[in-house]
């Protein structure tokens, strides 16, 4: 039994730290001071009636509070640290893994939170500790285990991060690592992403905020050894309510970085962290001031830090390279970014107002490298809408590319733009040295890599195009251009299984993306279930309009699912002449089982100039493969027979 007079001690000390949690230089004398008691009373109490000494059960009393915050609050480990006064997360981690056998970050894992309580200590620890056990170490309710990454909006990123696992079984086992249903994976190596900064001046201090974090994000993509994920990725969580652990296991990253912006007047604020998906750990806070005039100095700085940090090098050649891309005028930069934003959905209209917004990038610095080979980007992605003079764009592609790779020799976006261009245009080669020199450059650029994915589909090297679309939408996973990619490519291999774990991956996610229902589309005819996939190119053809063409394909579809009368009807109504509608006129043959007419135009098309990239390993023509004609048109765009 504790005594009268130790109990009334031990509920004053509770009491006494309970109030002083937050500081960390709460110290024992300032306790005796307070209480009116020596050293050797207050030692000697605590020894006696818990088996501790006084630092330790101070401590005790922080993390018990750690706890109840953890189980309590939405609050970020980083903050929790602070309220209970451990100021070093990596100490306070320790610490809370020795007492409870778990890390913080796991125990909030496996416990969903109730609404947020405001105050102290939960009651039971307002009492006095028992000899055999001074502090409760475990709630008085028992809360489901059930992770709270399924709750809110779990479903959708759920079914992300599941449908992930799967991929990873096409390659790549360094960017993913297989995980146990429901439980999320720990990332391997060095990778980052760059959360969407903070903006804490007025509205039209804005595009100083996107100009740090798109320097920042170019020059931490520089960085050998690291894995960063692609901006159309990142910026999907501003204004996120999800937690940093969330945030790791969705994109796969072991750290993000984010930032706040404050300008006022000439001068420009940044505050820089680094934080750790895994435990929720903020590694690495420092603020940063300066004349607005030397934000890409400071933004230089900045990155050379962050590199620190991760313990990787920033190489010289990496800073040269930045200087050759980047404009050093934050209005010019801003328009850029503008414009590269536009370019994700595809779209007639955002593409040629992305053009419109490198033009302006480009008329306040006509020597900025990557607005010309964003717009190359842009001249380049037009011609597949069908409203464009593809000969006039594809010229107008090859001259931004080669502007941006003059003024940057390294620019892996001009490189990578010109790979796609000349595989349009059956250069095969040319296309690959292009593809190689991009991702030399910028291992990281998402878009080279999944480029580089379709040339390999187009020549039947499948395995190595999984290879790299898996390691392009581990650099950009919500992009859903890149999994309908991807998707595709597993469908042509015949890897099914990865397929349909791309299609739940975007279920939800990607719903109007047209390309996402295409993608679907392709696998639901590989599965001969026609209606299926007449309802995907429907659904696509919905979302996006101006891209007319799987119309044949849908038509291919219709024929072999005993529609034959609507495929005839629009073999009727084309009455172009062109190679093109000669080659739709093919795979409308295929799917009425007239092979002799399909081989027929398929070679008609090739010898007026026409060959849809993905003739070799379409499934509509598959069984026409070891066909004379085939092979002849394989040879004539220099494709292997086999």
């Amino acid at each position: 039994m504790i005594s009268s007079p130790d109990k009334v001690l031990i509920e004053k000390l509770n009491r006494l730290v309970d109030d002083n949690l937050d500081q960390p230089a709460f110290s024992i004398d300032t306790i005796c001071q307070t209480l009116g008691i020596s050293r050797s009373q207050l030692h000697r109490t605590i020894k006696e009636q818990t088996d501790l000494s006084t630092s330790l059960y101070i401590r005790k009393r922080r993390l018990l509070k750690a706890k109840h915050l953890l189980l309590s609050t939405d609050r970020r480990i980083s903050e929790i640290c602070d309220t209970v006064g451990i100021s070093n997360p990596q100490n306070f981690s320790t610490y809370f893994t020795e007492e409870y056998q778990i890390s913080p970050t796991e125990f909030r894992k496996l416990h969903q939170s109730p609404p947020s309580v405001a105050g102290g200590l939960p009651p039971e620890a307002t009492q006095a500790p028992a000899v055999a056990q001074p502090l409760p170490d475990q709630p008085t309710e028992r809360l489901p285990i059930r992770p709270r990454f399924w709750t809110r909006r779990g479903l959708v990123f759920g079914s992300l991060v599941a449908g992930l696992l799967l991929l990873v079984g096409a390659g790549l086992s360094d960017w993913f690592r297989p995980r146990p249903a429901n439980s999320p994976t720990k990332p391997t190596g060095n990778s980052l992403a760059v959360l969407p900064f903070t903006n804490l001046g007025p509205a039209d201090t804005n595009p100083a905020c996107e100009g740090v974090m798109g320097e920042l994000h170019s020059s931490v993509s520089l960085l050998k050894n690291l894995k960063v994920i692609a901006r159309s990725s990142s910026d999907q969580y501003r204004d996120t309510k999800k937690t940093v652990w969330q945030i790791g296991d969705e994109l796969q990253v072991a750290n993000v970085l984010k930032g706040s912006v404050l300008k006022t007047a000439e001068q420009i604020q940044i505050k820089v962290e680094i934080i750790s998906t895994q435990d929720d750990i903020r590694v690495w806070v420092k603020t940063y001031s300066a004349p607005y005039q030397d934000l890409f100095r400071l933004t230089d700085q900045i990155v050379r830090d962050v590199a620190g940090q991760l313990k990787l090098t920033l190489h010289a050649s990496a800073s040269e390279k930045l200087a050759l891309a980047r404009t050093q005028n934050p209005e010019a930069y801003n328009a850029f970014l503008q414009g590269r934003q536009l370019l994700i959905s595809r779209r007639n209209a955002d593409m040629r107002a992305s053009i419109t917004r490198f033009d302006r990038a480009l008329a306040l610095d006509s020597t900025f490298a990557e607005a010309h080979a964003g717009k190359a980007v842009a001249y380049h992605l037009l011609p597949g809408s069908g409203k464009a003079d593809t000969q006039k764009q594809n010229r107008l592609t090859e001259e931004s590319a080669l502007k941006a790779i003059r003024l940057d020799p390294t620019n892996s976006t001009a490189y990578g733009v010109l790979g796609s261009l000349y595989f349009t245009t059956y250069q095969w080669q040319a296309s690959e040295n292009a593809f190689r020199i991009a991702l030399q450059h910028n291992p990281n650029d998402a878009q080279a890599n999944y480029w580089y994915s379709l040339l390999l589909r187009m020549v039947g090297r499948l395995d190595e195009a999984i290879r790299y679309s898996t390691r392009a939408i581990a650099l950009d996973p919500l992009h859903p251009i890149m999994l309908a990619g991807h998707i595709v490519n597993c469908v042509y291999a015949n890897r099914f299984d990865v397929a349909r774990a791309g299609i739940e991956t975007g279920r939800g996610l990607f719903d109007q993306s047209f390309a996402y229902q295409m993608a679907k589309a392709d696998y639901w005819m590989t599965q001969a279930d026609y209606g299926r996939a007449v309802t995907g190119f429907q659904q696509a053809l919905l979302l996006n309009p101006d891209d007319k063409g799987h119309i044949p394909v849908q038509m291919y579809c219709e024929a072999k699912r005993g529609n034959r009368p609507k495929a005839i009807r629009f073999l009727r109504e084309l009455t172009a002449t062109t190679p093109r509608a000669d080659y739709e006129r093919a795979v409308v043959y295929a799917g009425l089982a007239q092979a002799d007419s399909s081989l027929h135009f398929l070679k008609k098309a090739a010898d007026g100039g026409y060959f849809y990239r993905d003739t070799k390993v379409l499934p509509v023509f598959r069984p026409y493969r070891s066909h004379p004609v085939f092979r002849a048109v394989m040879r004539q765009f220099n494709l292997p027979e086999g």
